[in-house]
């Protein structure tokens, strides 16, 4: 599932590597000015380790809720992957699914309608109440309720139809599917228990049947559900994604404490089921706030935090040149990630395909890349993850050129007719000035960016602005479609492609993932042939001619993938850093008890 992004811009989608292990890189293979090592998976450092000693993490932003149904934040995920767990979960160095919360791989039909999970007995909630299917079912029909706030996940099971006990074994369950969908034993597997103990006590769900919830999905009337509604507004509430009597799960860590615009506080679980196969050796991981990202490396270097993600590439390379002498170490890791600059497609400026072509050759990629994150970036043509076998490699690159871009515009019938050195064009009846505004979360480098590109746009007679949010009000202004352009980024996992999440028409809708709304049939017409293909040839096929079409129409700009920079304390041990979202696992890192500066 695509997570939308506070770092690299706006949760996640998929992709699937060249081959099933990991693949290792000595350097970025990026821009031309580009000689930073991508660093290596380490082996396992575990001998001898001990628990104790806390995490500091530094994030920019808080996260949006920490309930996993109803957040499509990529620091939310980052967050409570710790707190819940899944049925199945994705190896981080073979990309190949394993059981978690099951005791196996499901058994499938030879029709790809039935997947039965049969599920470890001996796994509790954080709280010491076991996780059965019943509470599968109702972390399912808590998706499916068309009125909670989990519009980006539910699209992942539009074909599910119901999912029941076997024989009223509690721990067998069956997922029903109304169509086959290639990726569902990943959706499946991948989806987060909640406890029904905790979040359902009256049994609410119990009364709507799998029917109610399709029937209320086709009429999307909250009058007609009442029930139904006044469950989803429990579940939306930002009670239930903060509070620590609400936010419990299966695994290794609980929510401590959060402190809003501070910070969030975990604690290793001592009742977690699975100590013996995942560790949880820190005392505590926080996720502490600091929204400036100077006072951020200020942070690391006077040791108040021991784990950051350096937003602005310049901290990385100049401000922290020699991290030893501050007892940090740097990673460079390739992540599945990628940025752009999305055009509000229903905007009268940017609906015209020829405006947004003039848009991507008039953004100089390459020198931005040299300039802004120091050759750390390769430029893209598409969303699918440039070293994944599903991607269109013959889209032509876009060169910046403003002859072609001013070309592309007087097409358009956009030219200055009044000589104020803005261009304008009669649209439905009123003369229009070329003016919009970036909307911008408060990132760095980001605005950075977005200044160089309003720089350039004025030698197109183009008057462009920036407007800043903090972290949820820009979230909150780009689920509504409320901004002409921002800049952007997707966080992508390893599991099969499906980009119907962020481009089909019918995620345009609500507070669907498909942000700048872009609507083309012939578009969902393939993002729905390639949910139904189980033939990787065959959807590759698909894939690489849906690519083009999103090439032609240019709906956003894509711009460039870049590893990801991180500074951690040398303290610790076993810091391992894969080629996953949220690449390294907390709960592995572990300290010397000579080591650790806090006790609990």
């Amino acid at each position: 599932m695509q997570k939308v992004n506070a770092y690299t811009g706006i949760l996640c989608l998929t992709i699937f590597f060249i081959s099933c292990g990991r693949q290792q890189n000595t350097n970025t293979q990026s821009g031309s000015n580009s000689a930073f090592q991508i660093t290596e998976l380490a082996p396992p450092d575990i001998t001898g380790a001990e628990n104790g000693d806390w995490i500091i993490k530094q994030e920019m932003s808080d996260a949006e809720k920490l309930n996993p149904t109803v957040t499509n934040d990529a620091t939310a995920q980052g967050i409570y992957l710790y707190i819940f767990e899944s049925l199945l979960s994705v190896d981080r160095t073979t990309y190949g699914l394993k059981p978690l919360i099951a005791k196996s791989l499901p058994v499938i039909s030879d029709d790809h309608l039935s997947y039965i999970f049969d599920l470890k007995e001996n796994i509790i909630f954080s709280d010491g109440v076991p996780l059965t299917g019943e509470d599968v079912i109702f972390t399912m029909k808590t998706i499916k309720n068309p009125f909670t706030d989990a519009q980006a996940t539910r699209n992942y099971f539009a074909d599910l139809k119901s999912v029941e006990l076997v024989d009223g074994n509690k721990y067998k369950v069956r997922f029903n599917m109304s169509k086959p969908y290639f990726r569902a034993v990943f959706s499946i597997g991948d989806m987060s228990i909640t406890p029904r103990h905790i979040l359902d006590k009256d049994g609410m769900n119990d009364k709507f049947t799998w029917e109610d919830i399709e029937s209320a999905q086709k009429s999307f009337d909250a009058k007609k559900f009442p029930e139904m509604q006044k469950y989803a507004d429990f579940l939306n509430s930002e009670e239930v994604s903060r509070e620590k009597k609400y936010v419990i799960g299966s695994g290794p860590y609980i929510l401590d404490k959060w402190t809003t615009g501070q910070s969030i506080a975990l604690s290793r679980s001592n009742n977690y089921w699975n100590k013996s196969e995942i560790p949880n050796y820190p005392d505590k991981l926080i996720f502490k706030t600091i929204k400036d990202q100077n006072a951020a490396v200020v942070a690391a270097k006077n040791k108040e935090t021991d784990y950051m993600e350096v937003i602005q590439p310049i901290d990385f390379v100049e401000n922290v040149k020699n991290p030893e002498q501050f007892n940090l170490r740097k990673a460079l890791v390739t992540e599945p990630a990628y940025n752009y600059i999305a055009w509000n497609n229903q905007h009268p400026i940017f609906s015209d395909k020829k405006v947004r072509w003039a848009m991507a050759y008039a953004i100089d990629r390459k020198s931005i890349i040299d300039k802004i994150v120091y050759g750390m970036g390769t430029p893209i043509q598409s969303h699918i993850f440039i070293k994944s076998r599903f991607h269109n490699s013959d889209l032509p690159e876009i060169p910046y050129d403003m002859n072609k871009a001013k070309q592309m515009l007087l097409e358009a019938g956009w030219k200055d007719t009044d000589g104020d050195g803005i261009i304008d064009k009669v649209i439905e009846g009123k003369k229009t000035d070329f003016r919009f505004t970036f909307t911008n979360n408060t990132n760095p480098k980001r605005k950075k960016v977005i200044l160089i590109l309003i720089e350039q746009l004025k030698q197109l007679g183009i008057e462009a602005n920036i407007q800043e949010y903090e972290w949820s009000v820009f979230l909150e202004k780009i689920k509504k479609h409320q901004f002409d352009a921002c800049f952007a980024g997707w966080q992508l996992t390893v599991t099969p492609d499906d980009p119907y999440q962020i481009w089909h028409s019918s995620q345009a809708t609500g507070e669907g993932s498909n942000h700048f709304s872009y609507i083309n049939p012939e578009s969902d017409k393939l993002l729905e042939e390639n949910r139904m293909e189980f033939d990787d040839n065959k959807r590759m096929e698909i894939l690489k001619k849906w690519q083009k079409i999103i090439y032609d129409d240019q709906p956003v700009t894509f711009l460039w993938s870049e590893p990801s920079r991180y500074l951690y304390s040398d303290r610790y041990r076993n810091t391992r850093w894969y080629s996953y979202p949220d690449s390294p696992l907390m709960n592995e890192w572990w300290v010397q008890s000579s080591k650790q500066m806090y006790k609990n």
